[in-house]
């Protein structure tokens, strides 16, 4: 009998838990939308940021409704942009031209809220989200945007304030000069003054010695017919001729001095340089010999300078028997490596024959 009634009890626990489970699940999900009686309005919106579903929708400051769905504008001939199905209580009511207006905070919190309309009547709103009447929507200004907008709009004013007492300043440094303006005046009179009086002396000058300045300038234009008649059309045409040909020279000079540049480089270069240019090349070949020839030419003289008649060097030279000594020499060390090399030619063809078959000097051991 006791372990019926555990059984009884340990049963009740059991169905009162799911039934308080499956109330906890119907309250905190998707479901209370089941029991709520609702209507549906679809909002279209050209750009829908931050909006999501569970979003409050507001009236006059008081929560109406919430964001049901989210989907994109697919319907034919229309621009792109987002429907979002707000699902509206049974117990408010929304007038005509009402406006879903999308709103964001500055820490970025979305609310739906819907302007107050101008008609007269109520809007019809769908039982289901299908059959939801659409409206234009309207997104209000990004409050970041709007702080961006005030940020710049205080850096223009300071740049404004700093040109205006840059303005000041300069208006306060010209009243300080304006003591100076008086005395630039005066000065400029006085050069002026100058100026008139070095113009009379001038004008007397020329005066004074007119006939000489007429005789001058006729001069100078028998000078100029005279050069006129000179520089005939032939004349002209032979000194243009010559000026071509001087450019040409001048250009030929050129062009050989470019080419002897190399050459002239390698003889002013230092003894360490490599040549570039085959003179260069044989003119330190020539050194070479030349420093050749002037060792061997210290080595056959004696400290004073004269030719050392008892060197080594000079005695090859002079004396033919000892030349005669050393080609016998040569000869013999000849002879010498031909025997060498017989003999090992046949030492080689002994160490093979003993490396193909390393038993062949035992076995001559033995038969002898």
């Amino acid at each position: 009998m006791n372990e019926r009634v555990m059984q009884f009890r340990i049963g009740m626990f059991v169905i009162v838990a799911g039934l308080v489970l499956t109330m906890l699940i119907v309250w905190f999900g998707e479901s209370p939308a089941l029991l709520r009686d609702q209507v549906y309005l679809r909002a279209r919106y050209a750009d829908a940021p931050g909006v999501l579903e569970g979003v409050a929708v507001r009236k006059s400051g008081i929560r109406v409704g919430e964001v049901a769905a989210i989907q994109f504008d697919h319907r034919p001939n229309q621009p792109d942009g987002v429907l979002v199905t707000l699902a509206i209580e049974h117990k408010y009511s929304i007038r005509e031209g009402s406006v879903p207006r999308l709103s964001r905070s500055l820490i970025g919190d979305v609310t739906i809220d819907l302007l107050p309309g101008t008609g007269q009547a109520n809007l019809q709103l769908g039982r289901t989200p299908a059959d939801a009447p659409i409206v234009e929507g309207e997104v209000a200004a990004d409050p970041s945007k709007v702080v961006a907008a005030a940020m710049q709009a205080f850096d223009m004013v300071g740049n404004t304030l700093k040109t205006i007492n840059e303005a000041a300043d300069g208006l306060a440094k010209l009243s300080k000069n304006a003591e100076h303006i008086d005395d630039f005046l005066k000065t400029w009179t006085r050069s002026g003054q100058n100026v008139s009086a070095a113009s009379q002396g001038i004008d007397q000058f020329l005066k004074t010695n007119e006939d000489e300045f007429r005789t001058t300038i006729a001069n100078l234009k028998k000078v100029g017919e005279k050069l006129n008649n000179t520089l005939t059309p032939e004349t002209q045409d032979s000194l243009k001729t010559g000026i071509a040909r001087f450019s040409t020279a001048t250009a030929r000079l050129d062009a050989q001095l470019a080419d002897v540049g190399p050459l002239l480089k390698d003889l002013g270069s230092p003894v360490n340089h490599a040549p570039t240019t085959d003179f260069g090349q044989s003119v330190r070949r020539f050194n070479r010999v030349v420093a050749d020839l002037e060792l061997l030419s210290a080595s056959l003289r004696n400290r004073k300078g004269t030719l050392n008649t008892s060197g080594s060097i000079q005695k090859l030279l002079t004396q033919p028997d000892l030349y005669d000594n050393f080609n016998t020499m040569a000869l013999n060390a000849s002879q010498a490596l031909s025997q060498l090399k017989a003999v090992l030619t046949s030492f080689r063809a002994f160490a093979e024959r003993v490396s193909r078959d390393p038993s062949a000097i035992s076995r001559g051991v033995l038969a002898r």
